[in-house]
């Protein structure tokens, strides 16, 4: 119960990442708000909470929504000591034919709803005066190239160069900015993605010939939120079974298993 009496949100908790996170920060004690778009699966995180959640709906790639939401947040609780900025949609095309509307999508939602969600969030926390944690979601892909993801790479390595800047104009304010960049993480999205032939293809480009579950990724971004992460500010940490590590003696097949 190292978060007890401590208020979280996290975008985009209604399933997936998201909700095993929820799940986790308040198993831990806190007070979690709980966002995405469908009311049926906010409800549900909501009750498997415990009662410990707060439910809000909207588009966080819209500023208002996005402070909103902050503002929900301090208003149902009092305080805010945490957001984990994780919202995301995914979307693989060619980049020949990579849609204009696509890309706009994952720009908005990824890097203007970081920015417009992280800014809101740390003004509250520097008014009220305890600091806090700020952390976003990323990918390995943002740091090399992956067939179909003409915007999900760059919009994810424009949320770490985010998570930087964060870092440095906020720690005089005791608020910690860090990013946690996972390899595949398994789920149901993650096969109807694939399907099951690339999909175990893709994990032979894995040194731990796995994918990361959705309760290792909560793990981490609990001991980000940790006292004993105190000093740890600016940073992005790979969880991805040595993926990033293995680099180009790993690419061909995963060529194969990534190619549109």
């Amino acid at each position: 119960m190292k978060l007890k009496g401590s208020t979280a949100v996290i975008t985009g908790s209604t399933k997936g990442l998201g909700r095993e996170m929820a799940l986790a920060f308040a198993r831990e004690g806190c007070r979690v708000v709980v966002h995405g778009n469908d009311a049926e699966r906010a409800a549900q995180v909501r009750e498997e909470c415990g009662g410990c959640a707060e439910v809000f709906l909207g588009d966080i790639a819209k500023k208002d929504v996005a402070q909103a939401l902050m503002d929900f947040a301090v208003e149902k609780t009092g305080r805010l000591d945490i957001l984990i900025s994780n919202a995301g949609v995914v979307r693989m095309e060619p980049f020949l034919e990579f849609k204009a509307e696509t890309w706009q999508l994952l720009l908005d939602v990824h890097l203007s709803g970081a920015f417009y969600c992280g800014q809101a969030a740390a003004r509250h926390m520097a008014r009220l005066g305890h600091g806090g944690r700020i952390i976003h979601i990323s990918t390995i892909a943002a740091a090399f190239g992956q067939f179909g993801f003409t915007a999900y790479s760059p919009v994810k390595a424009g949320v770490e160069a985010l998570t930087r800047v964060m870092a440095v104009e906020l720690a005089a304010h005791g608020i910690s900015v860090n990013c946690i960049a996972p390899g595949p993480v398994w789920n149901d999205m993650l096969e109807n993605l694939y399907g099951a032939e690339r999909l175990n293809e893709r994990k032979r480009t894995i040194p731990m010939q796995r994918m990361a579950e959705a309760s290792e990724v909560a793990a981490a971004a609990l001991y980000l939120c940790s006292p004993e992460a105190g000093y740890m500010t600016g940073q992005v940490l790979h969880l991805d079974g040595g993926a990033s590590a293995a680099g180009p003696f790993t690419m061909e097949v995963y060529k194969r298993a990534t190619s549109c």
